[in-house]
């Protein structure tokens, strides 16, 4: 079987060499250990799309990978752009002192919020750990480090390391689909692929097999969605029988044999704080549409039908058009509410889109009213 191919040669080395600096510096224990998968084994804590429910996410994540660090976040959310069809969770570190990680907050979306949290763990531990000239790794005496754009590659390899990498590889790649917006005939299928990553998936991909042979796993380990667990298979079987010279390569001493992670023990003090629904979920309107489209196309087939039907040629024209006309007539009269985030139907008087989150603040007739009808609204709040 032909050699994957991606990451190519040259990522590779160093992909590896950047995972040996990693060991040599914080040991090969957290490496060895049994990668985190999603779940509640390993993230018992209870889960809300709020500021609390990211904290306690982090929280735990930064006990899974011995970060060392208490969680802070800043709350910097204004809602997700009217333009976005599926926003993603945005989050990102800000800077680590001796005793907090800090983070900002964005938006909490319905993407992989833990997959994409584990990468600014992974970021919070490059931090923490920024090559030098002067050896592999320098001493860190500053009393706060910031992050900055060269931290976030090797913050995504780290999760490897830490025992992140199953997330941070699912979160790296994230296929969605849903039903597009009307066009007043049918609602076409879309989608969306969302890359919560610094590096490639495939080069993830490719540091966990390397993880599973030197642990000597028997195959992928668990929790990998379809398509990253079948590049992890395929290098599998690619690096079968290199162990003993990954081993070398990662600087693991002989005999370090793999350990096995043990379910997380629930927070004592972990506790939800709610809030108020528009502070953490896009807004919306419900956009009052009909179904004047669809019987347009309903009135033509029923007219071709009747057509054919009395094998008359020259009515043929005038009843289809006649059928369509009115097919639209009795489509305008059924009223369809929509969300105008999403064009999804939703329920006379909903409140919030089952689709897509959003809260649905009032009604407008056409899209056209949205601007306004926004503007309408934080005149009423700040007065």
């Amino acid at each position: 079987m032909a050699e994957p191919t991606a990451p190519d040669r040259a990522e590779r080395d160093h992909l590896l060499g950047v995972l040996a600096e990693l060991i040599e510096r914080g040991g090969a224990e957290r490496f060895m250990a049994t990668p985190v998968v999603p779940g509640t084994k390993m993230f018992p804590e209870p889960w809300a799309a709020t500021e609390s429910g990211v904290s306690l996410l982090l929280r735990r994540l930064a006990m899974h990978a011995a970060l060392g660090r208490s969680i802070a976040i800043e709350d910097r959310r204004a809602g997700a752009p009217p333009t976005e069809r599926k926003p993603a969770t945005r989050v990102e570190l800000v800077a680590v002192s001796k005793t907090e990680a800090m983070f900002a907050l964005g938006f909490i979306g319905t993407d992989d919020v833990v997959g994409t949290l584990a990468h600014e763990i992974g970021v919070a531990h490059a931090v923490m750990n920024r090559p030098d000239k002067a050896g592999p790794y320098r001493t860190q005496e500053a009393d706060i480090l910031e992050a900055d754009s060269s931290d976030g590659a090797l913050g995504s390899i780290a999760t490897v390391y830490l025992g992140l990498g199953v997330l941070a590889a699912n979160a790296a790649y994230q296929y969605y689909s849903w039903s597009g917006r009307f066009n007043g005939a049918y609602n076409p299928l879309e989608y969306q692929v969302v890359r919560a990553t610094h590096v490639p998936m495939s080069s993830l991909a490719y540091l966990l097999a390397v993880q599973a042979i030197v642990r000597g796993a028997d195959g992928p380990p668990a929790g990998l969605e379809p398509p990253q667990r079948d590049e992890v298979v395929a290098w599998l079987r690619e690096l079968r029988t290199q162990g003993s010279e990954l081993r070398e390569r990662l600087g693991i001493a002989r005999g370090t044999t793999a350990s096995e992670r043990t379910p997380a023990t629930h927070f004592a003090d972990a506790t939800l704080i709610e809030e108020p629904e528009t502070a953490t979920r896009k807004t919306a309107f419900r956009w009052r549409t009909h179904r004047g489209g669809v019987g347009i196309v309903a009135g033509a087939v029923f007219g071709v039908g009747v057509a054919m039907l009395i094998a008359s040629h020259g009515a043929s024209p005038w009843l289809v058009l006649g059928s369509a006309g009115g097919g639209h007539v009795v489509g305008r009269r059924v009223r369809v509410p929509r969300c105008s985030a999403c064009a999804s139907v939703v329920p006379p008087g909903a409140t919030r889109c089952e689709s897509c989150g959003a809260v649905l603040l009032g009604d407008i007739a056409s899209l056209s009213e949205r601007l306004e009808a926004e503007e309408r609204l934080e005149s009423d709040v700040a007065d």
